[in-house]
């Protein structure tokens, strides 16, 4: 699992470099400075870790906006059953009730039951589909990448972010 991480942290500096230029290249330069010179992922985290930093506002930002990691690197960490921290990952065709923190990868197709008085976040990522229900008062911030799919359905007093 050790070597994983720093080989993901390796490819993170590579994406975080190519983020970097795109940004430049479209005249984003203020942009481009702030990605280099972030450096939230070192490298040392645990996979618990790892999976909080996803989870962060910039971890999703970063991911879905440019495409880090790939489903293959995805992958990788299916055996380490990330499911138990809200990461799915080709996991089929499944119903979550109440998970605050999703994270849908690659052929996995949810629907995700809003129901409580809380926050959740719900990120697709890698062509991953999802059906959003919100009800009660419950606020949920949904993030997805260009491949992936999400209807959002709301009753009640539920927000979508």
């Amino acid at each position: 699992m050790e070597r994983l991480i720093k080989n993901i942290r390796k490819n993170y500096l590579e994406a975080k470099k190519e983020a970097a230029r795109k940004c430049a290249a479209k005249g984003d330069l203020r942009l481009a400075q702030r990605i280099l010179d972030c450096d939230i992922f070192t490298g040392e985290e645990s996979f618990e870790g790892m999976v909080e930093l996803i989870f962060s506002p910039q971890g999703i930002e970063f991911l879905t906006t440019f495409n880090f990691p790939d489903l293959a690197t995805f992958r990788k960490f299916k055996k380490y059953h990330p499911e138990r921290y809200g990461v799915y990952i080709d996991f089929g065709e499944i119903t979550l009730t109440d998970t605050q923190n999703v994270f849908l990868v690659g052929d996995t197709t949810a629907v995700v039951k809003c129901r409580k008085t809380a926050a959740y976040t719900v990120c697709l990522m890698c062509g991953a589909k999802a059906t959003v229900i919100a009800s009660g008062y419950s606020v949920v911030k949904i993030e997805n990448d260009k491949k992936s799919q999400v209807a959002i359905m709301t009753q009640d007093n539920a927000k979508v972010l």
